[in-house]
């Protein structure tokens, strides 16, 4: 029997966020012994309550094997607590996933990895930053772990994926599920530059307390996390006590005090976090641990000049709110060729990306990458349907 088997039989027992996957495995070694040890050894360990032993009892290794065979017909990679290749900082939390699903490629086990996270109404500042601080981070070689939302999870992945860096998704649902489609082109994109990863296996849905428990995961993948806009009472400051409990490191991007949303980040500066306004700023606290990204310019990144002072090119990037302004001050020669190739096969009326890629002369991977540089400059819109429009 797979021994992926036994670890997706003990995570449907004990659900998402516990912390007796790791007591077992300290325990028993392995998944299969813990198995095989039976009920009775079960009751004399005294660590489980009655609804987890039922569900033991209740769901069959058969059932797991059967999810097991889902995920890979998927095209989903399933890895399990005992695995060598299981992420090292994730399998030191106190609750580490017994199983993780996953479609991309893992980071290396010594990558630098941190976590972005903020608020979903986030404001054209915040937006920027987290896109130009992603941005950065990732040309200089660490790996932007975010959570999939729109706002600014969506602005860092963003920013990883225009540097060429690898960024990671972790999702509070199946990776399959078709949740919140319209970033579904985006989470398509991160799998062929990154990776999607779930503790949830195939056709499960969200719940609205499946997000606090996948935070645990955002944080225990990375050495750092990084706030940019979250409110005094959020989600994400549920992802800052994770990473405080599992000692990691806490920055916040500092923002304006007019800003409600900017209420949280102010305040974990007044606690102790350290202020950023550039990716330097958290590189500085690991130094020798980066080998940038090749071939990618340096990107400006002073978050603090008013619109009017910043540089041209950082003025494009910020998201402004008239699309037109943003078109009227793009230098078309700077998009890059795959992004060019791409604007010159949209419509006014919506493709799917597959038509465009082919239009292009571009294969389909590539073109989602064009196509969130395009999103970012306002030059494209993204519609349901994995669709794509010339703005």
């Amino acid at each position: 029997m797979d021994n992926r088997v036994y670890w997706i039989w003990i995570q449907h027992a004990l659900r998402a966020g516990s912390t007796k996957a790791a007591r077992i495995f300290k325990r028993y070694g392995s998944a299969r012994e813990f198995y095989e040890s039976g009920r009775e050894s079960w009751l004399l360990d005294g660590m489980f309550t009655q609804r987890e032993l039922e569900h033991l009892n209740s769901f069959s290794l058969d059932q797991a094997q059967a999810q097991l065979e889902t995920a890979l017909k998927l095209g989903q990679s399933v890895l399990c607590l005992d695995d060598p290749a299981y992420p090292i900082l994730l399998r030191e939390i106190s609750s580490p996933p017994c199983v993780l699903y996953y479609k991309g490629e893992l980071p290396p086990a010594d990558a630098l990895c941190i976590a972005m996270v903020g608020t979903r109404n986030a404001s054209p500042d915040g937006l920027a930053a987290a896109n130009l601080l992603s941005y950065s981070l990732a040309e200089q070689g660490a790996v932007v772990v975010s959570g999939g939302a729109v706002g600014i999870d969506s602005a860092c992945h963003k920013g990883a994926l225009r540097a060429g860096g690898t960024t990671v998704c972790v999702l509070g649902c199946s990776i399959d599920y078709p949740y919140l489609m319209r970033n579904a082109s985006l989470r398509e994109a991160i799998s062929h530059n990154g990776v999607l990863l779930s503790e949830y296996p195939p056709q499960t849905p969200p719940f609205s307390r499946s997000f606090p428990i996948r935070n645990r995961i955002l944080s225990g993948l990375s050495v750092g996390t990084v706030v940019v806009e979250a409110a005094a009472k959020s989600g994400t400051m549920i992802t800052v006590n994770a990473a405080l409990d599992q000692g990691r490191d806490v920055f916040a991007v500092p923002g304006s005090v007019m800003n409600a949303a900017a209420q949280g980040v102010n305040r974990l500066i007044r606690e102790g976090a350290k202020p950023v306004t550039c990716a330097q700023d958290i590189l500085d606290e690991y130094p020798g641990r980066l080998m940038p990204v090749p071939h990618h310019p340096a990107e400006q990144e002073n978050f603090n000049l008013p619109p009017a002072e910043q540089p041209k090119e950082q003025r494009v990037k910020a998201l402004p709110e008239e699309e037109s302004a943003v078109q009227e001050s793009i230098d078309l020669s700077e998009l890059s060729t795959q992004g060019a190739a791409l604007l010159s096969a949209m419509e006014k009326e919506p493709r799917h990306i597959a038509e465009l890629a082919k239009k292009a002369g571009l294969p389909v991977s590539l073109a989602l990458s064009a196509a969130t540089e395009l999103e970012l400059l306002r030059l494209a819109r993204s519609c349901s349907g994995g669709r794509y429009q010339k703005l």
